[in-house]
């Protein structure tokens, strides 16, 4: 799947080494588990590039600096490519002074948050990424959507794996309904809801289901605690505020509400943060005491029948299971993909066996 994702961003007009990265962070996401963020997502690019939203040969540019922080304008390339460029810098000036946080603008969907975290936890850094996005979250009380799934990703070195956290500040991201769609099954929970505090659970309402693209229409997502203060609704939507603060304010670009699907010049903002454990003392013993820790965790007394994970156990779990029995990929994904492959002349035949 991987050369195939591959061959199929060179058609577009990408480097090779660009298409490698997006390849990458795309088959990786699936590897990882998180399906509504891996080859799922081809589509949406594939007619954000049809449609001139993507800037294919676009570069980012370093519009302002200092030691330990930049504001990058994306310029509307790729998202991925947005997102390890700015991840890179930050972790170039954390090695270099200990903290390093960069803002970019103008960027695009870039996938999971957490994938750019786990670069700076690759390099013995804390790494911190978050992105906004267009309306998805209905805040407290309201009756419509203004807040993106502003996802925080946070990872830090350990053993025997990496600590990566990765979540929507709603209760499932948006690319979670389109899987759900995808394989004709009824949410679970109170994910969407109409009117401010109406549930729908009813997969098979197309109508109201579509109108979670439209910002004016009374859908949305609900916050991390669902609807109401008694269950904590102000906890998701106060998060979704934080990462607008260091995505579109500090940026000076797009927040949630300015971004569309119809305005090609209009898109996400996104931060970046990469720490040297190292500037708190000696970095080998930190890592250490916080992976005794996390095994502290796994150790207490469980649920029958379940397991206590920490975050990032579940993620190496899948990783090593598809690795080696490979990647599930529903069908009418399997048939989006095959249909870009065609229409860009990508020989897919031999590549998805």
């Amino acid at each position: 799947m991987i050369q195939l994702v591959k061959q199929i961003y060179q058609a577009y007009g990408f480097t090779d080494e660009q298409s490698q990265e997006v390849a990458d962070t795309l088959v990786y996401t699936d590897l990882i588990g998180i399906a509504s963020h891996g080859v799922q997502r081809l589509i949406m690019y594939d007619r954000n590039i049809q449609n001139g939203k993507v800037q294919v040969h676009s570069q980012p540019e370093i519009v302002k600096e200092t030691d330990v922080s930049a504001v990058v304008d994306a310029k509307f390339g790729l998202g991925q490519l947005n997102g390890i460029y700015s991840m890179k810098l930050a972790i170039q000036k954390a090695k270099a002074h200990g903290i390093g946080i960069v803002t970019t603008r103008n960027s695009l969907h870039y996938g999971i948050a957490g994938y750019y975290a786990n670069l700076a936890a690759n390099e013995g850094l804390i790494g911190m990424s978050s992105t906004n996005s267009r309306p998805g979250m209905v805040p407290t009380h309201a009756t419509r959507a203004f807040i993106g799934t502003n996802p925080i990703g946070f990872a830090m070195p350990a053993e025997p794996h990496n600590f990566i956290y990765d979540v929507a500040t709603t209760t499932v991201p948006q690319g979670k309904i389109e899987v759900y769609r995808k394989l004709e099954k009824d949410l679970p929970a109170f994910w969407v809801a109409k009117d401010g505090n109406q549930p729908v659970n009813d997969i098979t309402d197309d109508e109201t289901l579509d109108q979670l693209r439209d910002p004016e229409a009374p859908v949305g997502l609900t916050p991390l605690g669902g609807v109401d203060e008694e269950t904590g609704s102000h906890k998701g939507y106060g998060l979704g505020v934080i990462v607008e603060i260091f995505t579109g304010i500090l940026s000076m670009g797009s927040i949630s509400n300015d971004i569309t699907t119809k305005d090609l010049h209009s898109g996400p903002s996104q931060s970046f943060v990469a720490i040297d454990p190292g500037i708190f003392g000696d970095k080998d013993q930190i890592i250490k005491r916080f992976s005794a820790y996390l095994q502290e965790i796994r150790d207490l007394p469980a649920i029958p029948g379940k397991t206590v994970y920490v975050h990032g156990d579940k993620e190496a779990l899948a990783y090593e299971d598809r690795k080696q029995n490979g990647i599930i990929v529903d069908d009418k994904t399997m048939a989006e993909v095959v249909n870009i492959a065609k229409r860009l002349g990508v020989d897919y035949a031999e590549l998805i066996k």
